[in-house]
């Protein structure tokens, strides 16, 4: 679970520190990822990795689409913070009744990709949740990879840092943004689609928003150690609030610690009280 929040704290992190939109509507794409996953997987019988793929592409085409028709229109105009948190909610509100119509209110199920589990000790993991955990760590990789040694993460980078110095130097910001709202989506739909298996499909996944703008802010804006390290705190403690305590005093206990750490560090771990670029 740590993982996963990692995923989707990363993405979301690199969609507000590049493109400066509080993009609220994220965790439908998430939602979606999983229900394309479930559809190529239980009625179209298609495998697994090739679901992931479908869904991380067809999240991030999504992505790329919905920032050309709506946010490229206001992401810079008078009142742009509020007026880009309107157009979001009723970006998610559109996703998430639509998800309701076509799939219904029932949660669904996906068979097990690999059955068995690995036995350490006292330790006992399901071979499938290893899979995950590695496919996860391997996007990650790709993502770090992606912003530190190619041309599109330098010009991510340098646009987050400021925009109109990066056109200067010869780099399109509006092609920038566009391809950061791409892979901000196709990781959310990537996570969405990892998770389908392991856990029940339903349309309100759409709300683990609100989670992944707490583990944003515990990690500081723009900072992805920040999201790294706050998305793992965040699954652990629900991961082991919820087995001994349970999740509803988990929760509040990370609420807790969230504002115990804000209060004296207002930027959040790795980041300052102002905006800070990408890192």
């Amino acid at each position: 679970m740590g993982l996963v929040y990692v995923l989707l704290a990363s993405g979301f992190n690199l969609i507000l520190g590049i493109s400066r939109i509080l993009f609220i509507a994220y965790g439908e794409f998430y939602m979606l990822g999983a229900w394309i996953v479930w559809g190529l997987m239980v009625p179209m019988k298609l495998p697994f990795l090739l679901a992931v793929s479908a869904s991380t592409i067809a999240t991030g085409i999504l992505g790329a689409i919905v920032y050309q028709i709506i946010f490229h229109h206001i992401q810079f105009k008078e009142q742009q913070f509020l007026t880009n948190i309107v157009a979001a909610i009723g970006l998610m509100m559109l996703m998430s009744q639509a998800a309701f119509y076509v799939f219904g209110t029932e949660s669904r199920g996906i068979p097990s990709v690999i059955r068995g589990m690995l036995e350490l000790g006292v330790i006992r993991i399901s071979y499938e949740k290893i899979v995950l955990i590695v496919l996860t760590l391997a996007v990650l990789i790709c993502l770090h990879l992606l912003l530190q040694k190619t041309k599109i993460g330098r010009a991510m980078r340098a646009v987050s840092f400021n925009a109109d110095v990066a056109s200067l130097q010869g780099i399109n910001a509006n092609l920038t943004y566009l391809g950061t709202m791409a892979v901000g989506c196709a990781l959310a739909g990537f996570a969405g689609g990892v998770m389908a298996p392991v856990f029940a499909v339903s349309p309100k996944m759409g709300g683990v928003t609100l989670l992944i703008i707490l583990v944003v802010m515990l990690g500081g804006v723009g900072s992805m150690p920040g999201a790294i390290l706050s998305g793992l705190i965040l699954g652990l403690t629900l991961s082991f609030g919820q087995y001994f305590i349970g999740s509803g005093v988990a929760q509040i206990i990370f609420f807790a610690v969230i504002a115990v750490i804000l209060f004296f560090r207002p930027g959040g771990l790795f980041g300052e009280p102002e905006d800070i670029p990408l890192s």
